[in-house]
């Protein structure tokens, strides 16, 4: 049995070591042996532990006296830390054990640790002293991740020796194996594209007589392609200001920037695409800035485009017809883009034509279902239709899957509605139509379901809302009540194009001529 004797009782020993290992800035534990029954070392025993100790379970300093190696750690069994302990205590030659890697359960999850170990025998225990890798290594996988996720990565060019050293991406960059080390700069001239040649030319004269860094892009050819390359580099200088060193950051960027090109080329397209929609939008339905005067009607019109398609199916139509008469049209095809848009122009301009043609509202809804079953069997479409007669105040009216008008009279909201179905559903339908007598001051609000219409929300409930911000809006008494109203109507769906037509009446007696 090795001798457990020393020159000091194991007590005296043990507040020698507490004492020595308090005054060390260094991770340090001094453990004794635990004997079995064969006499053979079972197990070592902390004593002592510095202040700046750690283990894998976050005891720190003296919460690790009373810890037992084997018994706290049992997986450290049969490794070389073990046995390096074992041979110290039999020989009392101090060993290293560099890079031990140690694994264990932590709160039930598998965890590695790596750490150099200091072996040494004293007053007949082991002194320990080690040096976590942990952080170390966390740092280095980080780095490598940083750089493979950037695709960049770093060298350094000894001026004074050349020697040139490259982290491992950089390899992975030019395609090179690390068995074949790095490139030098004649051989890095080598794969440039010649008319990139002065650029390098012009980085190394900067950098001889800059201490900034210095940022440039070269193409290289790498497996028989071209790649772009962005470098950013800076010398390094002696005490005498002369240069030493080169350090650099390159990042292969060709896929970044053809990324880029292409991003900036479907910008473009698509700023182009948005104009020509505009203008196509404003020709299929112009912009009408001011109120329009029709007969016994002061008429004011808006078209709010959708937010994200903004050519829709969305129509208005305020007309003069012959005999001193007014149409007042609101419609909505289902859909956005050039499809609704096309359809929806054929719709505008055929109810002007059938209108001019003296067709009632629900003669007018029977041709244009027609017309859609016709050519374009794919399309839904709802719409209002409203003729307006000054000399008696006569509005006839009729709907095809529409929301209702709402007539608003003095102080009051009501609903004008006559329902019939959407138009292109069945080839032959038929409509009728309703009449209402206008009286003086009355306005006419006409709008497609843009304005009432929000996700989860009922359509109805939508109408009651809209209502109550007209009835608000009136029960002011503004000096223009239908500018007012109109300003108040602010689109529920921006998803969706919305048209709102309001018009009101500016006859004060009934024409009887």
């Amino acid at each position: 049995m090795p001798s457990r004797g020393a020159e000091r009782s194991p007590a005296e020993a043990e507040a020698v070591m507490r004492v020595v290992l308090d005054g060390i800035p260094a991770q340090t534990a001094w453990s004794v042996p635990i004997y079995g029954p064969d006499g053979e070392i079972d197990d070592f025993e902390v004593r002592a532990a510095g202040p700046h100790a750690k283990d894998v379970h976050g005891r720190v300093g003296k919460e690790l006296i009373g810890v037992r190696t084997a018994g706290s750690y049992p997986s450290t069994r049969d490794t070389p830390l073990w046995r390096a302990y074992l041979r110290v205590m039999r020989t009392g030659e101090p060993e290293d054990v560099v890079r031990y890697e140690h694994v264990e359960a932590v709160e039930g999850v598998r965890h590695r640790s790596t750490y150099t170990v200091r072996v040494t025998r004293v007053l007949g225990g082991l002194l320990a002293a080690w040096t976590s890798h942990e952080d170390e290594d966390r740092l280095v996988v980080r780095l490598a991740i940083t750089e493979r996720l950037g695709n960049l990565g770093w060298g350094r060019w000894s001026l004074v020796t050349g020697e040139i050293e490259w982290s491992s991406q950089l390899y992975a960059i030019h395609g090179r194996d690390p068995a074949d080390g790095p490139l030098d700069l004649r051989q890095y001239r080598a794969i440039t594209h010649p008319e990139d040649l002065p650029i390098i030319d012009e980085a190394l004269a900067t950098l001889a007589v800059s201490d900034s860094p210095h940022e440039f892009e070269i193409r290289v050819r790498v497996g028989g392609e071209l790649r772009l390359i962005r470098a950013v580099t800076e010398v390094g200088r002696d005490g005498a200001g002369r240069p030493i060193e080169m350090h650099g950051l390159i990042q292969d960027i060709t896929d970044w920037r053809r990324t880029t090109d292409e991003l900036a080329v479907a910008t473009r397209r698509l700023a182009e695409e948005s104009r020509l929609t505009a203008e196509l939008q404003h020709i299929i339905m112009p912009v009408q800035e001011d109120f329009l005067t029709l007969p016994g009607l002061r008429v004011a019109v808006r078209y709010d485009a959708a937010a994200t398609a903004p050519l829709g199916g969305d129509w208005y139509q305020a007309i003069h017809l012959d005999d001193d008469e007014a149409l007042l049209a609101v419609g909505d095809v289902a859909g956005n883009g050039l499809p609704a848009a096309s359809a929806m122009a054929k719709l505008r301009h055929a109810i002007t034509g059938l209108a001019f043609a003296d067709k009632h509202p629900d003669e007018i809804l029977v041709a244009l279902n027609r017309l859609l079953r016709r050519l374009r069997p794919d399309v839904l479409a709802t719409a209002v239709v409203a003729r307006f007669r000054p000399r008696d105040r006569t509005l006839t009216f009729t709907h095809a899957g529409h929301p209702p008008m709402l007539l608003v009279r003095g102080r009051s909201v009501r609903r004008l509605l006559h329902p019939g179905v959407l138009l292109g559903v069945f080839d032959d339908v038929e409509y009728t139509r309703a009449t209402v007598r206008m009286e003086p001051g009355d306005l006419l609000v006409m709008f497609t379901d843009g304005l009432i219409e929000l996700p989860g929300r009922d359509l109805f409930e939508g109408l009651d809302d809209l209502a109550a911000t007209i009835a608000g809006v009136v029960a002011a008494d503004p000096p223009d009540r239908l500018a007012a109203v109109m300003d108040a109507l602010v689109p529920s769906n921006t998803g969706d194009d919305t048209c709102i037509l309001v018009a009101q009446l500016t006859m004060t007696t009934l024409d009887v001529a």
